[in-house]
């Protein structure tokens, strides 16, 4: 999967609800070979966890709940807890305190820095000192960029878009970031869905909105195609779409209808 986040700095990914930003870092997270944290303020532990093993396991989201409620879900609970690299936190709404000692906890825990902190997401942290709207979210950003200099993480913070951007189907600007937080992330990235198809469905559009170490455009005329089989809750490299790209157009059509037909 063709995302890199550079250690010591602060990533931001923004999209629409429902477009797969979750996916993608837990994709990032899990998939990456990192040790570190990831704070679920947005999404509880059954449902991390039912993604997490389809992530590790390839398999279908739906199947692993189902095996769950039948009482067969032994092997997933097996895979998940050989998975160890990741530390999970699920308070709903951390403090910035909160961040700091369950961060200096697993510090504590293993003797050195978690290498990816993931913050999932920016919406959900209570601010202590009281501040509101620009200010508390500005507050949080900086206090992440300090943190990702003193532990030396790859710092990931997930936020919202916000007017037109919330359908999720058109391209991403600098300008559509909720509370138009921008000036402390060193990389900002944007999720939409595209009109590419796959299998899996319509491709996910990742635009580089920001970065200060290459390429970018603040105007979302810099973007790359995912595969996202969020059935699967896996995020992919283009690469299956040399294998289909001979189908007949007519194959497309059909494949464009039945799937619009299904939303």
């Amino acid at each position: 999967m063709g995302v890199h986040v550079r250690r010591s700095q602060v990533a931001m990914v923004v999209a629409a609800p429902g477009v797969g930003k979750s996916a993608l870092t837990l994709n990032l997270a899990i998939r990456s070979g990192c040790r570190g944290i990831y704070m679920s303020a947005d999404s509880d532990e059954v449902t991390q966890a039912i993604r997490a093993a389809a992530i590790i396991t390839g398999e279908r989201v739906q199947d692993i709940e189902a095996a769950y409620k039948a009482g067969k879900g032994e092997r997933y609970d097996q895979s998940l807890r050989e998975f160890t690299r990741i530390w999970f936190d699920f308070d709903a709404a951390p403090s910035l305190s909160h961040i700091e000692a369950e961060i200096t906890a697993y510090a504590y825990m293993y003797g050195r820095w978690p290498e990816l902190i993931v913050l999932d997401n920016l919406a959900n942290v209570f601010d202590e000192d009281g501040g509101e709207g620009f200010s508390g979210l500005e507050a949080t950003m900086s206090f992440l960029a300090d943190l990702a200099r003193t532990t030396e993480a790859a710092v990931v913070v997930l936020h919202h878009v916000v007017g037109d951007a919330e359908s999720g189907d058109q391209a991403l600007k600098l300008k559509d970031v909720r509370g138009k937080i921008s000036k402390l992330q060193t990389l900002i990235l944007g999720l939409a869905y595209t009109d590419t198809y796959t299998p899996q469905g319509r491709a996910m559009g990742v635009y580089v909105l920001k970065n200060r170490s290459g390429m970018a455009s603040a105007s979302g005329d810099l973007m790359v195609e995912l595969e996202a089989d969020l059935d699967r809750m896996l995020i992919n490299d283009m690469a299956t779409l040399e294998a289909t790209a001979a189908l007949p157009d007519e194959v497309w059509d059909d494949f464009k209808r039945d799937f619009y037909e299904a939303l």
